[in-house]
This record gives C-alpha cells, sequence and structure tokens, in this order.
C-alpha cells in the first residue's frame, strides 16, 4: 500500500511538471525537486523518509495551480497523493494563498 501511495505522488509530481506548474522554479530548485522525489520514492527507512518529506514540503508548495493547462483532476490527484502520503497540505495551503493571489 505504501508504494501505492508513494507511486501516486511521484506520479502527480511528473503531471505537475509536464503540465508546467514548477517552470517558474530556478533549475537548480527543479533539478533539487526531483533529486529529493527520486530519493523520497526509494527510501524505506522511517526517519529518513520524514527528513526528505521535510525537504519536500517547501519546494511542492511552489506548485503554480494557475496554470492554463492544469485541470481539476491533475489537482484533485494532486491532494489526493499528498493526503496519502501524509504531507501536510494545510501549510501548502498558505503557501498557496500567498503565492497564487489574484491580482
Amino acid at each position: 500500500m505504501k508504494s501505492n501511495n508513494k507511486a501516486m505522488l511521484y506520479e502527480a509530481v511528473s503531471e505537475f511538471i509536464q503540465l508546467h506548474a514548477f517552470d517558474h522554479l530556478l533549475d537548480n530548485e527543479l533539478a533539487q525537486l526531483k533529486a529529493l522525489l527520486n530519493q523520497w520514492a526509494q527510501t524505506t527507512d522511517s526517519n529518513e523518509l520524514r527528513e526528505l518529506t521535510e525537504k519536500l514540503v517547501p519546494i511542492l508548495s511552489k506548485a503554480n495551480f494557475f496554470v492554463e493547462s492544469i485541470s481539476p483532476a491533475a489537482i484533485q490527484l494532486w491532494f489526493y497523493a499528498l493526503s496519502y502520503n501524509e504531507i501536510p497540505i494545510g501549510n501548502m495551503m498558505q503557501g498557496f494563498s500567498n503565492s497564487n493571489e489574484l491580482v
């Protein structure tokens, strides 16, 4: 079950990358996101998983939900993947409201 949850998050992040939700990141931030996600997907140690999750959250919270290509289904997959992997959505929503305000 845990590996399915990890696969769901990996798929959600990959889809958001393809849908250009992370295009605003600097190249090194995007590389860091990919590297951390790969490490996170491979680890089985719960302490290491927790540490990697803490490193992932700030980068994941930079997803831009206002890209034209993002569908409601993609957003739903995103939040299901986060919640099933016990990634704190509440903290992301604070960043979401601050960084994606309509001007």
